[in-house]
């Protein structure tokens, strides 16, 4: 059964809600609010003793990462709602977490092709965003964000994240756990017009 906190991220990314006049709780409309409540995500990871530290930290970089991407990337080309969805849910007794990034900004594949025009397909732009040294915002010597996202997260059982843009998602880790908060196939179904990130990080 999905979670609560995914559902309304669901709802809140997905078209049918593109230009509506209330604004969620859950939304951050500029990066200072988004770093507040990042801040607020350590605090309470620690503090309820859901990850050690260092674990904590990592979590909060690679929520940093997809978050700041939402702002970067989308500076003067918002087509709805400025800002980014960000919530948070404990996980299976308390011992995780499962985090939702999301925007309804212009996307992977329409950043990239600023860069490199000669991308057609969003699968095609997703899996270059994650696998290779590339900005969207050019000329600027940037592009390892999502690379960084990937190294921490590929491999491990208790880490794991699904992330869509239009058409194309794209997986690491171990999506099983992640997979019993939500059914991907809804996203992939509707295709929001910007991205959203599910991560899934549970403790030892």
């Amino acid at each position: 059964m999905n979670s609560p906190n995914v559902e309304n991220a669901i709802i809140w990314y997905l078209p049918l809600h593109l230009g509506e006049a209330e604004v969620p709780p859950e939304l951050c409309p500029t990066r200072d609010v988004f770093q507040a409540r990042l801040d607020t995500l350590y605090q309470e990871a620690v503090n309820r003793k859901l990850l050690p530290e260092d674990e904590a930290a990592l979590l909060t970089a690679v929520v940093g990462e997809i978050g700041n991407n939402c702002f970067d990337h989308n500076l003067g080309r918002w087509p709805d709602l400025i800002g980014c969805w960000f919530s948070w849910t404990y996980i299976k007794e308390e011992k995780g977490l499962c985090v939702i990034v999301a925007d309804r900004g212009q996307g992977i594949l329409n950043s990239l092709m600023k860069v490199q025009p000669e991308l057609k397909r969003e699968d095609q732009a997703l899996h270059l965003a994650f696998e290779k040294r590339i900005s969207g915002r050019s000329p600027e010597q940037r592009g390892n964000g999502l690379k960084f996202v990937r190294s921490v997260i590929n491999g491990s059982a208790r880490r794991a994240l699904l992330f869509y843009s239009g058409s194309a998602s794209i997986g690491f880790g171990g999506c099983r756990g992640l997979e019993e908060l939500m059914d991907p196939a809804k996203i992939k179904e509707k295709q929001g017009t910007g991205t959203f990130a599910a991560i899934f990080w549970e403790n030892a």
